[in-house]
């Protein structure tokens, strides 16, 4: 049978037991989960019922047009690391009947737990196959917060700074809205000529334009897990001469992702916050608590076995058998 002290140590034990693993959940357990995944398999879609576009195969510009962009992206897991993630992207925007009007890709490393870009593993932006891009490339990072991130912009070529707006609630999920301004920005991509008839400036003769971009680009993320619920690209994208005299709007959209993409990222982000919940409160505090309770327990165990008499010398030893008056 054990003991008033024994059992006490026994309870002191299994409290600090619990008190440590409450640490180690908290401070090892929960950061080491914090890792952007290497696998990526997953195609998203930003669209608009009414957008306009240039045709430079007959010089036409096309007005109300239903435009939808896909935006796939793979995983490379043979070239990723515990440490490092590689992804490809492809984006396609096109007619909703298959029309494509542009295309890029570009393939991005990236640090599992930052974000941010690193300049490894084969990078390239269109035929640019040594961008040395820097900023986010795919992901917020855990735990973003209300400040200004530098987020790479592939057609750009550079970060572009992304500041926190507020906070709103969407599709039953807390997200921080983040948004990109973009003026007169010069896209990197090969220059073009154009007649001067569609640029406004008459005559048979042709004339080489340059492409830039202007409007918001904004961003809805979930701030602990980091990950983008949805975007809306409301950009308009001109063509013009080196002069300015001459120029057309090659593309005016305002553009977002679909309800069901949204949705699809909402319901993700709740499995992280449910996880995160879990390993990063209701486990370290359940732990904790108890741990705490343990100790106190164990603590008035071993003051009431200290605080117990000690049994008398020969206490609990047969009395001797009377003997008889006859001897």
């Amino acid at each position: 049978m054990i003991g008033r002290r024994p059992r006490g140590v026994l309870v002191l034990v299994a409290g600090a037991f619990l008190i440590t693993l409450a640490a180690l959940v908290r401070l090892y357990i929960y950061p080491s989960g914090l890792v952007l995944p290497a696998e990526q398999d997953r195609i998203t879609k930003l669209t608009t019922e009414s957008g306009s576009y240039f045709d430079t195969a007959t010089l036409r510009t096309h007005r109300g047009v239903p435009l939808e962009t896909a935006v796939a992206r793979y995983g490379d897991t043979v070239r990723s690391t515990p440490d490092v993630a590689v992804w490809t992207e492809f984006v396609s925007l096109a007619t909703r009947d298959g029309r494509r009007i542009d295309y890029h890709e570009r393939r991005a490393a990236f640090d599992r737990r930052t974000g941010q870009a690193v300049n490894c593993c084969e990078n390239y932006v269109d035929e640019n196959g040594n961008p040395a891009p820097r900023g986010l490339v795919f992901r917020w990072p855990f735990g973003a917060g209300p400040v200004a991130y530098q987020v790479y912009d592939p057609l750009v070529r550079r970060p572009v700074a992304a500041r926190f707006e507020g906070i709103e609630t969407l599709y039953g999920v807390r997200v921080n809205r983040y948004a990109q301004r973009l003026v007169n920005e010069r896209l990197v991509q090969r220059a073009m000529e154009l007649p001067g008839t569609v640029l406004g400036l008459g005559g048979r003769e042709t004339f080489p334009v340059n492409a830039y971009l202007e409007g918001t680009r904004t961003f809805w993320v979930e701030p602990e897990s980091g990950m983008v619920i949805g975007i809306r690209e409301n950009l308009v994208k001109t063509l013009r001469t080196d002069d300015g005299a001459g120029r057309l709007v090659a593309l005016a959209a305002d553009m977002r992702t679909s309800t069901g993409d949204e949705r699809w990222n909402a319901g993700e982000a709740r499995q992280f916050l449910r996880w995160a919940m879990l390993v990063n409160r209701v486990i370290p505090l359940s732990c904790a608590v108890l741990g705490v309770l343990l100790l106190f327990a164990g603590l008035r165990l071993q003051s009431r076995a200290s605080a117990a008499p000690a049994p008398a010398p020969g206490a609990g030893a047969a009395a001797p058998e009377p003997r008889s008056a006859d001897g």
